[in-house]
This record gives structure tokens, sequence and C-alpha cells, in this order.
């Protein structure tokens, strides 16, 4: 096999890559290791239940016993299949803080301020609302409002403006500072992923290729230019070659993997774990970033939560809302509002996401989440900007075995402050007029857990991923960056990273949508240079 460009991993960036660069007239090869997206559960938004976990769509992969989070291993879904994450998680819709991308650039990111990157932010979307001059209105990608609203949210929202936050009237706009409703990728009944949109519509060109089911074992180089892929596909090995570039879209877990699988990484670690190293990287793996997000639960009374609509007659009824209005509980989202807020009044912008969930859960930090029988509702204190960085380090030679991932949370003391902060915030907006009436009692951390040494405590056995790992592959023009701020490997011809293990610190909120900016903005990079 031979293209233009060999695209490894067909996931929230490498499918926009794929699609930009063959509408241009370049020949593309996009090799996925997991199948088709066409299963239901892809399709319906409330699927997400039946993905996570999954033996066919996701990676599985785990971290080590984490030491700071009372040595627990943490569950890390990652989506092996067309689409990739983008087609397995909660399809919030969050660009981030404009000062996030401010900061990459102030770190040496050169393009990637918000005023860079809010012209690729726009070109991938198509939202009704807004204002022209942060919005796109005609992109691949449908974003949209919450349709069906349950009332808690509505009190929810109320609370937060009773508690001081101000009212932010779009969370993808000018900012996202405050209280805002959810936005997310989502078109009428079914779920936005980039396979369903920027690969659906290029797969009737002629110059695309698309192979799933492809393990990309090892890249290949000629002297320090890398010119293809070694690939496998059940037990058949071969080579996809590359005319111009490979660029590597494999996410924050598999992309270091991969380079370091090649030989380009710590050339120390390489070669203690039986790897000739190409290309001494010290940086690839390491800058790991991740939301660790704590639970605040409570029992609720006198209002319908998502508990409630999971049992019969409720769901044949939200069925019906499904298949004849596109609305109800199936296609809900993870979260349907969140409060932007600073741990310390003196920070310049939010370091706090405060994510409703209408529903609860059972305490299970392993496995799928499980909806509890009585009525609840979940705050999600996902710390926005988090200072603890961990490593993802490839443990052996054979490509079938999963990388060391440490994720390393809390290991800086400030961001047991900001949690601590965050857990006191949201029990300051349950106190409210406007959804104190609502709450029976505090689930968690609960009512014993009133001094910072007992919320602490329940930060550490309760918290978790919300999926956002970034940052094992840093952008940057320094000795330790990987790619270089056009996303070139640094010191290595040929070659590119495209995807969120490039941005230097996650951003504040989701991640799905910056990454798929980065898929824009990588594509429009690799174009530029194509011309030179």
């Amino acid at each position: 096999m031979e293209a233009d460009y060999v695209i490894v991993g067909a996931g929230s960036a490498g499918c926009v890559v794929a699609d930009r660069l063959s509408e241009h007239g370049f020949s593309v090869l996009l090799l996925e290791a997991g199948p088709s997206d066409g299963s239901l559960y892809i399709r319906v938004p409330a699927g997400v239940v039946k993905l996570i976990g999954h033996p066919v769509y996701d990676w599985k992969y785990r971290s080590i016993a984490e030491p700071n989070v009372d040595g627990r291993v943490i569950n890390l879904p990652r989506g092996r299949v067309l689409g990739g994450t983008s087609s397995i998680n909660g399809m919030k819709f969050v660009r981030g803080h404009p000062s996030d991308f401010d900061g990459w650039a102030q770190q040496g990111c050169r393009g990637w301020s918000y005023q860079d990157v809010l012209p690729h932010f726009k070109a991938i979307e198509s939202f009704e609302g807004g204002d022209d001059a942060y919005r796109g209105r005609s992109g691949p990608i449908k974003v949209t409002p919450y349709d069906t609203i349950l009332p808690i949210t509505h009190h929810y929202v109320e609370a937060a403006l009773q508690a001081g936050y101000p009212l932010c009237w779009d969370i993808n706009g000018a900012t996202t500072d405050g209280v805002c409703y959810s936005q997310m990728s989502r078109r009428g009944r079914f779920r936005e992923s980039t396979a369903s949109t920027f690969l659906a519509r290029a797969r009737g060109r002629q110059n695309l290729r698309i192979e799933t089911g492809v393990m990309a074992t090892r890249l290949l180089f000629d002297g320090r230019r890398c010119v293809g892929v070694a690939c496998r596909r059940g037990d058949e090995d071969f080579i996809a070659r590359a005319r111009r570039e490979v660029i590597v879209s494999g996410g924050s877990i598999n992309s270091p993997q991969l380079l370091q699988l090649s030989g380009i990484g710590p050339a120390a670690h390489l070669r203690n774990i039986g790897i000739e190293a190409v290309h001494d990287l010290a940086g690839v793996g390491s800058n790991l970033s991740d939301h660790y997000a704590v639970p605040v639960t409570a029992r609720v009374k006198d209002t319908v939560t998502v508990n409630q609509l999971r049992r019969f007659p409720w769901i044949a009824v939200e069925m019906a809302k499904w298949a004849l209005a596109a609305r109800g509980a199936l296609t809900f989202g993870a979260t349907s509002a969140s409060v932007f807020a600073r741990s310390r009044p003196d920070l310049a912008s939010p370091d706090l996401q405060l994510m409703l969930f209408p529903g609860s859960f059972t305490p299970l930090l392993s496995g799928p989440p499980v909806l509890e029988r009585d009525p609840g509702i979940r705050v999600s204190v996902s710390l926005a900007r988090p200072r603890s960085r961990g490593s993802i380090m490839a443990t052996s030679p054979n490509p079938g075995v999963p990388p060391t991932i440490h994720l390393n949370y809390l290991s800086d003391p400030e961001d047991m402050r900001a949690l601590t902060s965050g857990v006191q915030q949201v029990r300051n907006i349950f106190a409210q007029k406007a959804i104190a009436p609502y709450i029976v009692t505090e689930t968690g951390p609960g009512g014993e857990a009133q001094h910072d040494e007992a919320i602490a405590a329940y930060i550490r056995t309760s918290g978790t991923t919300v999926h956002h790992l970034v940052g094992t592959c840093r952008m940057g023009e320094d000795d330790r960056a990987v790619v270089d701020s056009r996303l070139r490997v640094r010191g290595i011809g040929g070659l590119r990273v495209v995807d969120a293990s490039v941005m230097p610190q996650v951003t504040t909120g989701n991640t799905n949508a910056p990454t798929i900016m980065i898929g824009d903005k990588g594509a429009a990079l690799i174009r530029e240079d194509a011309r030179t």
C-alpha cells in the first residue's frame, strides 16, 4: 500500500485530517486498529453506557496503582473504532477557555493563540445561535443544545446564579465563565462523531483508502526520514509507504507508544526494554495531563431524574420520543449543565468545572456506570487546570503489550486545594433556595465530611478520570517538546503527530472539540507545507 499521506489512527483528529487532505487532491491511506462504527450503541447517544469497557470498541486501558489516590487502578476508556473516542464519548462539545490557547502561544506554540485557532473551531461546526464572530454555521459537525432538559437541570442553573456565578449564554462563545447549559455533537437522534461527519463525506473519494482492523507496529525510516509504517492485520504483516509524510493520530496513549516502539523517545528507557533508539527525544510519553474529577452526589425528591427514566414504563415513553421526535433521555450526553468556577478569587480564569448529570450512579469505580434506582443527581468537580503530570511509557518491543500509564494524580498539592474548594462550592449551590427543597441528603462526600482532611480523604478514594488525557507528545519549540509548532516531530523528517497528545496542557473543559480543531488546523499546516 502506498499514498501521499499515511495516517495512523482514524480517531477524533485522524478522520478530520483524512477528509481535509483528500478533498484537496492528495492520496490518503487511513489505518484504524478497530472496526467500523456501525453499531447502534455508537449511533444512539445513550448507548455510551454500553460502550465503556466494550470488548470490541474500547482499548480498555488501565493505569498503574496510583499512589496518591489510595493505590487505585483507574480504567481509561479509549475508542478503538472509526471515529476513535468521538464514537464512544459523552458528546459534550466544549472548546475551552480562550486563555488556554493564548497560554499555548505564550509557551512557544507559534500560531496557536485563541485568535489563530478560532477560525478552525468555526470551520468544524454547524451551530444555530450565538454570535457569528465566534460560531460556525456550515461545518461538518452539527452542534446542538439539549432539546430535552429535565427540571432539575434548570434548578441547578438557577441555584448557581443565586450563588453568584454569572450566566454564560453560550458555552462556546466569547468566554466560558459562569454557569451554562451544555452543547452536544448530535444531529437529531444520532451522535455526531468525526467518522459519521468528516469521514462519511470523504468515503466516496477515489484518493482515500480506509483500512480497518490494522495495527501499526512500528514506523519505518530512511536515515532520519520516516517513509512508512509496518502494519499487522490478523496474521498478515505488510508495509504502508508514504510518498510525502506519515501522520500519527493515535491519541495520547497510542501515539507516544508507537513513537517509542519505533525508536523515538528517551533513549535510555528504550534500550532498557530492548528497543534500538533511532532518535533520543526525551519528552515522548511525558507531560501526561488529565482532568481528575470528584463526584458530589445527592438523593433528591419531588423531581424526575434519569434514574427513574430508565425503568418501565418511563423507558418506553423515552424510546418513543427518541424514535418519533428525536428528543428525550436517549439523546442525553454526559452532563446537562456546567459551572466554570475559580478555586481562588484572584485567578484570572476558571480552574474548575462543576458538571451536572441529572442522575446518579452506584459508587462503582470499575466497569461501566450503573444508574441508581432511587432519584439522585451527581455533580462532577473536575480539576480543569491540573498541575500534576504523569507519563505513558512502552514496556516491551511487542506492540500488543499495553504501555505503563502513570496518571500521577494529585502529586501537586495545589490540585488537592482546588478540588476541596470545588466540593465546597457545589455544597453552596445545593444550599440555594432554587434547588435546596429538592435535596433530601448529600450522599457523597456526605454530611460527616466537613473538614478539609475528611474531604481530602474522599477526594483520594472517590475521584476518577473524565477521559481527557492529553499532552504526551507535547508541542513547543524547546528541547523537551516532541513536535514543533507545525506538529512535525523534532529531528525526524516526514513525520507529524496530529491529535490530543500535542496539547501542552489540558484545556478548561471537555477535550473532544479541541482535538477536532487540532485535526483541522494540522491538516491546514500540512497542506501549506506541501505547497512550499
